[in-house]
């Protein structure tokens, strides 16, 4: 069984535990709140570090992408320093293609016609692989972070 913890500076009070099978593999998924605590977020990355398959961060981001330049959040790569063994994601690598594809894909497949649709996108700076295929594809894109 692959084990998989999402560590988040949110609320624990969304804490939660599943089983999944994917492709034929059992995953045990959890996801622990450290309620912005950052110091328990640390512990928890150090305590579980070769315990578990791979972490998700949550509440933040390591990653930023503008154009073709990926910009690092410090305060993050020092959350997950004490992450020696096992692997981590922060959601960017999401962020940055299945994002964009999906606009792409919603669009050539006549799903939404941006062309002619007026977009707010409310977090452009956070989703910046949707930000960038909707500039490109909608007939105007409202950025929410600037209003």
């Amino acid at each position: 069984m692959k084990r998989v913890v999402s560590i988040s500076l949110g609320t624990s009070k969304r804490d939660k535990r599943a089983s999944a099978v994917f492709g034929g593999l059992e995953f045990e998924i959890a996801r622990i709140g450290t309620d912005g605590d950052k110091r328990r977020f640390r512990q928890l990355v150090a305590e579980l570090d070769g315990q578990v398959d791979c972490f998700g961060v949550g509440g933040t981001d390591a990653f930023l992408y503008a154009g073709s330049r990926r910009y690092a959040f410090r305060e993050t790569l020092w959350l997950m320093e004490p992450a020696r063994k096992t692997p981590w994601v922060d959601g960017s690598g999401l962020k940055n293609t299945l994002e964009r594809e999906t606009i792409q894909y919603l669009d050539e497949h006549r799903i939404v016609d941006f062309s002619k649709s007026r977009v707010l996108l409310v977090a452009a700076v956070d989703r910046f692989g949707m930000a960038a295929a909707l500039a490109e594809r909608a007939k105007a894109v409202v950025y929410g972070d600037i209003l």
